[in-house]
């Protein structure tokens, strides 16, 4: 959805290393409960999860999971076409799999992806996030920090043989403590819809362009944002259109500070789908990004950009703002 995969989605894949060290979250999580379940079980489904010595439980696409500090659903799951500059290796195909997750407790919780999501076929075989998948479904990472209350919507890629079956998504609530959550995928790709409220979330503070949003050391001010067209080399993928972000960061500590467009800065819309920086849109809108080290005292202003779809709504600018502690600012933008 976001711009030419192989410049976006390779510079935040290069950063992703580094963002594991600080990805995995506080707080705690227990066996997950089953909250609402989208439909009963079929014969075949009893006799594919027939009990064995050690009964598991196991979801289906849409249950709503209820763990110990966060719900999750799986919304679905489907096969995803090569990607421009990637394909799949000889005999696998590309899986895309779709979630919302919510931030369900009083503290920030993180999410990393590559340490807690996977997924195994009937044979039990494991298969980890794939970096081409994720390249290739060119989808926003639902790696970071989610705020209390807060919710996210996005997808994770995997790389499956294409003759797998009994596919199951496999969600570790916390990588420190025990809680996870075994999801069937059934035969063929399904996706539905998500319930229109989901238990543990909460309304974000939000604010305004123009605000001065103070947190801890750091302040941020969105001054505006823009639409800007692009030209015959430099423009958004049908369907979609560039939204800009112009912004300043100062940074009021006696200490410098670090400033990571690609790990700190994304948006959201009206449905918590997340968008990460597109290196197309900042070139579209001809500025520069504020990355880099801020002195002690220093302003810095720059431009961010994005791409999302031309009839969506309800965009809010989201800024972690320390990569080493939790914190984040939430601007609605016009």
């Amino acid at each position: 959805m976001n711009g030419k995969p192989g410049t976006k989605k390779a510079a935040t894949l290069l950063a992703l290393a580094i963002f594991l060290l600080v990805t995995l979250a506080c707080g705690s999580s227990k066996d997950p409960a089953l909250v609402v379940t989208s439909a009963p079980s079929t014969d075949s489904e009893e006799v594919a999860q027939a009990p064995t010595a050690i009964p598991q439980q196991i979801y289906k696409i849409g249950d709503v999971i209820q763990f110990d500090d966060r719900v999750l659903i799986v919304l679905g799951w489907e096969n995803v076409p090569a990607g421009e500059n990637v394909v799949p290796d000889e005999g696998q195909k590309f899986v895309a799999v779709e979630l919302i997750i919510v931030n369900d407790s009083s503290s920030a919780a993180s999410i990393a992806p590559l340490w807690q999501m996977n997924l195994k076929d009937d044979t039990a075989q494991k298969y980890n996030v794939n970096i081409k998948a994720s390249i290739a479904m060119d989808s926003a990472s639902l790696r970071g920090e989610l705020a209390p209350g807060e919710k996210v919507r996005g997808k994770v890629g995997f790389q499956v043989p294409q003759n797998a079956q009994g596919l199951q998504f496999i969600f570790d609530a916390n990588a420190f403590v025990t809680g996870k959550a075994i999801v069937n995928f059934g035969a063929e790709p399904i996706t539905v819809a998500p319930p229109a409220n989901i238990a543990g979330e909460t309304l974000q503070e939000t604010y305004h362009v123009g605000d001065v949003i103070a947190l801890g050391t750091t302040r941020l001010t969105i001054n505006e944002v823009s639409y800007p067209a692009g030209d015959q080399a430099i423009k958004p993928d049908p369907g979609n259109k560039f939204l800009v972000v112009d912004l300043t960061i100062e940074n009021q500590s006696a200490e410098a500070i670090s400033i990571s467009t690609l790990l700190q800065m994304s948006l959201k819309d009206a449905d918590s789908q997340k968008y990460e920086i597109d290196l197309m849109a900042a070139m579209a809108s001809g500025g520069n990004s504020p990355d880099g080290e801020l002195a002690p005292g220093e302003k810095l202003r720059g431009q961010v950009g994005f791409q999302v779809p031309e009839n969506g709504s309800g965009y809010v600018f989201v800024f972690e703002v320390d990569l080493w502690s939790t914190g984040k600012i939430f601007v609605a933008l016009p």
